[in-house]
């Protein structure tokens, strides 16, 4: 049975390079992956195919990593920025003192935050992971033993060289 579901010849690909889609586990090397232009029909192209998604995998585990990262940097320069202003508050040390502060820290609007660059950059970089992880699961499910192989090998070794430096162990390790 041929679940090709090409009922037109609307397609630049000539018929050298059609693979039929099957939707079984399968260990072929003709494969069309993602789109009608990306057809592996050479073991060469296969094998390119497959390292291109070992390598979109591992860089998977390092955009999960740069978001940890800044993140935490964040934090960090908040957690010193409010040191630093109980710091100015109090410069003699004195916990019993009365006397006002000088300038009153003032809590960031909704907005603000919303429209913060960091917040902006964490929110596209959320938009990227989340693009990534789709593609992945889509390559997961061409059913292809090699293709599965190529992306739980790269996500392991990006979680080999990015995911050992997590700060506390209670870090999700679930998608973004």
């Amino acid at each position: 049975m041929d679940m090709d579901h090409n009922h037109g010849s609307d397609d630049s690909t000539s018929t050298a390079k059609s693979c039929p889609m099957i939707m079984v586990f399968h260990a072929g090397h003709c494969e069309r992956i993602l789109w009608r232009g990306w057809v592996a029909a050479t073991v060469t192209e296969f094998v390119l195919s497959a390292l291109f998604w070992f390598l979109v995998s591992f860089l998977y585990e390092a955009l999960k990593f740069l978001r940890q990262h800044l993140a935490r940097r964040v934090a960090r320069k908040e957690r010193l920025a409010e040191e630093q202003r109980r710091k100015n508050d109090n410069p003699s040390g004195c916990t019993g003192c009365s006397d006002t502060p000088l300038a009153e820290a003032r809590e960031k609007s909704y907005w603000q935050r919303l429209l913060d660059s960091t917040h902006i950059i964490q929110s596209l970089l959320n938009l990227l992971q989340i693009v990534v992880s789709y593609l992945l699961m889509l390559i997961f499910m061409t059913f292809n033993y090699w293709l599965c192989l190529a992306v739980v090998l790269g996500l392991g070794f990006g979680y080999f060289f990015f995911g050992w430096n997590k700060k506390t162990p209670d870090e999700s390790e679930c998608c973004p």
